[in-house]
C-alpha cells in the first residue's frame, strides 16, 4: 500500500519537480528572450495539461476515486479561475508596455514567487481549518461575498502605477529607464539598477497575491488534503504562461466567464457553509463545476457568433472593460498632473495600439525587401491618438506644452509627438475643424476618441506602397505619397488583424 497522501517524502519529491519544471523552462528552452508563437503556446499548453492529467490519473491509480476527483475538481476551478487572471496580466503589460519578447521571463519569475507565496497560504489555511471547525464559515462566507463582488464590478480601468508597493518601489529603487536582454538588474553609470521589469514583477506578484484570495479557499471548499490543494494549483499556475499566449488574442471572445466563475464560487461557498447538513460527493461537485463552466463557455461563443457585445463584468481594479474603455481611460490621465500616470497612461496606448497594428501586419516581416523598407526587425512605430480639441488642449497643457507640426491646411489637423521612457512614442491629433470633413473629424464622429491610427516609418513609401498592393493585395488609400505633418511623405492603409478588428496604417517618409 501507497504512504499517506501528503507524507513529507511527496512534497519534497513534488517540489523538486517543479523546481526543475521552471529551471529547464527558464534556463534551457526560454533562455533567451523571445516572443512565444500560437504553436508553440498550444504545446506547452498541452504538455503542461497532460501532466495535469497524468498526476490525476496516478492519484486515481494509487489513492482511489475521491482523491482523484478532488485534484480535477480543484484544477478545474484553478484553471477556470486563472484565465480570468489573464486579463489583469494583459492590462499590466499593455500599461508598462512591455516587450512581448519579455513577458514570457516575467511570468515564469511571478510563476515562481506565486508558487512560495501560495504554499505559505496553504499551509496556514490547512492549519486554521484543522484547529477552528468555524473557519469553514468563514471561508464560505468570503467567497460568497467574492462571487457577488464580481457580478456587482464593472469596468473600471486599473491602474497598477498607483498601487502603494509600486509608487514605494518606484520611489526606493533606483531604476534605469532601459531594458537590456530581459534582465530584472543592469549596470548603468557604475551603479547597480533595477529594470523597469523589475516593477512590472512587483505588479505581477501583487495582482497574483489577490487571486490567491479567491482560488485556495475554493479548493478548500472541495478537499482538505492540503497537498492537493497545493498540487492542483501548481499545475494550474505552471501552464499559466503559455495558456496566457495562446488566449492573449482571443480574451474578449469570453464574455459570460466571470458569469460562470461568480456562479463556481457561489456553489463553493454555499457547500462549505451547508456541509454539516448536506455532504454532496466529489463526483457531484465536479459535475456541477464542470457544467457551470460549460454553459458560460458556449454562452459566450453562441453571442460571439450572433455578433452580440455584452459587457463583460470584472473585478474592481482589476480586468477591465473593453478596448473602448481602457483608451478612454488612460486619455483621460495623459492630461492630469501626476507624471508617473502620464507616462503609464502613455505607455498603455502605445502597447494597446503597438499590439492591434503588429498583429495586421506580421505576414509584411516575411518579405525580405518590405521588412527593410520599415526598418528589419526593428521598426520605428507611433501611435496617433485621436481627441477632442478641449482634451487636446488639455493634454498638452499637462505634457509642458510640446511643439505643435507644421500639418497642410487642408487637412484640418492639429497634433503634437510624445516621446517617453521606454520607446513610447504618441502622435496626439485633433480636428481643427469639429464636424467637418476631415479624416480626424471624421473619426471623432464616429468613433469618439481613441486610437485612430498606427504609423511606421519608412525609407520609401511608394515602393512600399508598390509590395504591398503587388505581393499582398492591400491597396493604399491614396494613389501615391500626399505631403503629412513636418514636411514628411504619407500614405494609408486599412487592414485587419487576425481577429477582424480594423487598424489604419501609416507608412511616412520624411
Amino acid at each position: 500500500m501507497p504512504s499517506a497522501m501528503g507524507a513529507p517524502w511527496q512534497w519534497l519529491a513534488f517540489n523538486l519537480f517543479v523546481l526543475a519544471a521552471i529551471a529547464l523552462d527558464v534556463g534551457v528552452f526560454h533562455r533567451a528572450a523571445k516572443r512565444m508563437g500560437l504553436r508553440e503556446a498550444a504545446l506547452w499548453s498541452g504538455a503542461w495539461i497532460g501532466l495535469a492529467v497524468a498526476f490525476g490519473l496516478g492519484i486515481l491509480r494509487w489513492y482511489g476515486s475521491q482523491p482523484a476527483l478532488e485534484f480535477f475538481t480543484g484544477y478545474l476551478i484553478e484553471k477556470s479561475l486563472s484565465v480570468d487572471n489573464l486579463f489583469v496580466f494583459l492590462v499590466i503589460f499593455r500599461a508598462f508596455a512591455v516587450d512581448p519578447r519579455y513577458q514570457h521571463r516575467i511570468l515564469a519569475w511571478g510563476i515562481f514567487g506565486a508558487l512560495l507565496m501560495r504554499g505559505g497560504m496553504i499551509a496556514a489555511g490547512a492549519a486554521l481549518l484543522a484547529r477552528f471547525s468555524w473557519v469553514t464559515y468563514v471561508f464560505g462566507a468570503f467567497l460568497l461575498y467574492a462571487a457577488l463582488h464580481i457580478l456587482r464590478s464593472r469596468e473600471k480601468a486599473p491602474r497598477p502605477e498607483q498601487s502603494f508597493v509600486f509608487r514605494f518601489a518606484r520611489k526606493h529603487l533606483r531604476v534605469s529607464d532601459q531594458v537590456r536582454d530581459a534582465k530584472f538588474f543592469t549596470r548603468q553609470g557604475g551603479r547597480r539598477m533595477a529594470t523597469p521589469l523589475l516593477l512590472v514583477l512587483i505588479v505581477v506578484e501583487i495582482a497574483d497575491a489577490t487571486f490567491a484570495l479567491d482560488s485556495i479557499p475554493a479548493i478548500f471548499g472541495i478537499t482538505r488534503n492540503a497537498f492537493i490543494v497545493y498540487s492542483s494549483n501548481v499545475f494550474a499556475i505552471l501552464g499559466l504562461r503559455s495558456l496566457y499566449f495562446l488566449l492573449a488574442g482571443v480574451l474578449d471572445y469570453f464574455r459570460y466567464l466571470n458569469f460562470g466563475l461568480s456562479a463556481v464560487l457561489l456553489f463553493i461557498g454555499a457547500k462549505m457553509i451547508a456541509e454539516p447538513w448536506l455532504h454532496l460527493p466529489a463526483d457531484v461537485s465536479l459535475l456541477v463545476v464542470g457544467g457551470i463552466l460549460v454553459v458560460a463557455l458556449a454562452a459566450s461563443l453562441f453571442s460571439q457568433r450572433k455578433g452580440a457585445a455584452p459587457p463583460m463584468p470584472s473585478r474592481e481594479g482589476e480586468a477591465a472593460g473593453s478596448a473602448a474603455d481602457l483608451q478612454a481611460g488612460a486619455i483621460a490621465r495623459l492630461g492630469e498632473g501626476a507624471q508617473d500616470s502620464r507616462e503609464a497612461a502613455a505607455a498603455e496606448l502605445f502597447a494597446a495600439g503597438r499590439e492591434l497594428a503588429e498583429s495586421a501586419t506580421r505576414s509584411w516581416r516575411a518579405d525580405a525587401e518590405l521588412a527593410a523598407l520599415l526598418g528589419g526587425g526593428n521598426p520605428h512605430i507611433t501611435v496617433g491618438v485621436a481627441v477632442p480639441p478641449d482634451a487636446f488642449a488639455r493634454i498638452r497643457g499637462a505634457c509642458g506644452s510640446p511643439r505643435l507640426a507644421e500639418v497642410p491646411q487642408e487637412l484640418e489637423t492639429a497634433e503634437f509627438e510624445l516621446h517617453l521612457p521606454r520607446g513610447v512614442s504618441l502622435d496626439i491629433l485633433t480636428t481643427t475643424n469639429p464636424g467637418g470633413a476631415g479624416a480626424i473629424a471624421r473619426f471623432l464622429a464616429k468613433f469618439g476618441q481613441g486610437i485612430q491610427q498606427v504609423e511606421y516609418r519608412t525609407t520609401n513609401v511608394d515602393r512600399a506602397a508598390r509590395i504591398l498592393n503587388e505581393r499582398f493585395g492591400v491597396a493604399a488609400v491614396y494613389p501615391e505619397a500626399r505631403p503629412g505633418a513636418d514636411g514628411t511623405s504619407v500614405n494609408f492603409f486599412l487592414v485587419s488583424s487576425p481577429a477582424g478588428r480594423k487598424v489604419l496604417i501609416e507608412l511616412y517618409q520624411r
